[in-house]
């Protein structure tokens, strides 16, 4: 997992290695400084297979390291959790984030196949801020991707 940045642009990478787990939390950040914005994004993925627990308790680790009212936050990632479904997974995760002023933003199926279809990949932004958000067919993956304007 990466995130590319372009080289104008203020930033330094996160280390975030002692959170990273096989199946259970894979997550690399960046924070930048985009006067007068301070930003972290952050890319995630936890695998189905999985442990929710630890995938929950390394993202409330991560929030409470980094997290301050002047840093605004976009986490991104394939969290395989439905957002089309009220879920006790989704209910627990929500509650964290709406703890940090998180909000998820993608309402459109970001994968699709012949058996279903989920909102298992998301954006979660800072409540506060305006965005437009939109899927984008991509045709790379089984997942589509989104593009998010803040």
């Amino acid at each position: 997992m990466c995130i590319f940045v372009h080289e104008d642009l203020d930033f330094f990478s996160l280390s975030l290695d002692k959170y990273c787990k096989e199946k259970d939390s894979e997550v690399c950040g960046v924070r930048l400084t985009i006067t007068p914005i301070q930003l972290i994004i952050l890319a995630i993925y936890r695998s189905p297979s999985g442990n929710f627990t630890n995938f929950f308790k390394n993202l409330d680790s991560i929030l409470n390291t980094w997290y301050s009212n002047k840093i605004e936050f976009v986490i991104c990632g394939d969290i395989n959790i439905n957002y089309l479904e009220k879920c006790k997974k989704r209910q627990q995760l929500d509650a964290l984030l709406q703890t940090y002023n998180l909000i998820g933003t993608v309402s459109f199926p970001t994968r699709k196949s012949k058996a279903s279809t989920t909102i298992i990949d998301n954006i979660f932004i800072t409540r506060t801020k305006n965005y437009i958000i939109n899927p984008h067919i991509n045709g790379f993956s089984d997942h589509e991707a989104q593009i998010i304007m803040i």
